[in-house]
């Protein structure tokens, strides 16, 4: 069997630049402009849209809006829409906001724990239980999510029976749909395939998700990785949006542009309507007014061409 033909041959992108990239601009965006892009957004053709958090107001200011932007976009079918949920006080605050997910956040080291969520693991999984329940009262699909579980900026390389521990701690849960992060962008794909392979093994019923960030250039190779370890599912940001609020130097996620550029010249099935997600990407640069992080929005497709010269030019000697 050769390198590609291990490669799974449609996969889902989530986008998760309004939350997980909105929460790294200091400047408010207005909720109006918020709701006028996710219906764009949803106008793609992608499947699953992180819009959101249910953190407290003073921990993410950017956010504080999360009900009104709930309460006001264009639901599209066949487009689940998801808010992050920290806790039962968020979860409590997440029913009214009639999400199709919620996501835990959780990480897997001690240290990005107290920096993150100002607990420990242990305490913070415990808090998770209430949520889950709440979330089964409600007919609520909850995503597990995995920070810092192929590296962490403070203790470095993860030991994988940590990033297990916290897995079979949300399989006990009832949980059946996890997120795997790069939380800081320090992976290579060596790591991804193994850890997420072993994942697979262990968990053959679960649907795992990868959440890579571009920091040192190697999410798209790292999603290649995953994809031969047959994951299926993958978080971007629109333009290369984001970052990690609680940990040093971490910058965006891969750009949704890139990754569906990536996957439609090799032939893998998204769903994306690639021109229609492009005509979105100015109006984020407009929004955020700063340089976006995607490679395609500055270059152009791979399939643009340009005039030949109309004769051969003389060189300078």
């Amino acid at each position: 069997m050769g390198l590609w033909d291990q490669l799974v041959d449609e996969v889902e992108v989530k986008e998760v630049g309004t939350r997980d990239g909105f929460q790294m601009e200091t400047e408010f965006i207005p909720t109006d402009i918020k709701v006028e892009l996710i219906n764009k957004l949803s106008q793609t053709g992608i499947k699953a849209i992180q819009v959101t958090s249910a953190v407290h107001p003073k921990a993410v200011p950017q956010l504080r809006d999360a009900e009104e932007v709930m309460a006001r976009i264009d639901r599209q079918p066949g487009v689940s829409y998801s808010v992050l949920v920290p806790n039962l006080r968020g979860a409590e605050r997440a029913v009214e906001m009639k999400a199709d997910e919620w996501e835990l956040m959780q990480s897997v080291t001690e240290s990005h724990s107290r920096s993150n969520a100002n607990h420990s693991v242990d305490e913070t999984l415990q808090g998770h239980e209430p949520v889950v329940q709440l979330a089964k009262q409600h007919g609520v699909n909850v995503r597990g999510g995995m920070a810092t579980a192929l590296g962490c900026p403070f203790e470095g390389n993860v030991p994988f029976e940590r990033v297990l521990y916290v897995a079979e701690a949300y399989y006990s849960m009832g949980i059946r749909t996890i997120s795997v992060a790069d939380t800081v962008g320090v992976a290579a794909p060596r790591l991804v395939y193994e850890t997420m392979s072993k994942l697979k093994s262990r968990f053959p019923d679960v649907k795992f998700n990868l959440h890579v960030h571009n920091t040192r250039g190697m999410a798209l190779a790292n999603i290649l990785a995953g994809m031969q370890a047959g994951v299926r599912s993958f978080d971007a940001a629109i333009g290369g949006l984001g970052g990690c609020l609680y940990a040093p130097d971490a910058t965006g996620n891969v750009a949704t542009e890139d990754l569906v550029h990536m996957l439609h010249l090799m032939g893998i099935k998204t769903g994306v309507d690639f021109d229609a997600l492009m005509a979105v990407t100015p109006e984020v640069e407009r929004i955020v007014n700063h340089s976006l992080e995607s490679a395609v929005y500055k270059a152009g497709p791979s399939s643009r061409l340009y005039p030949a010269p109309s004769k051969q030019v003389k060189k300078v000697q």
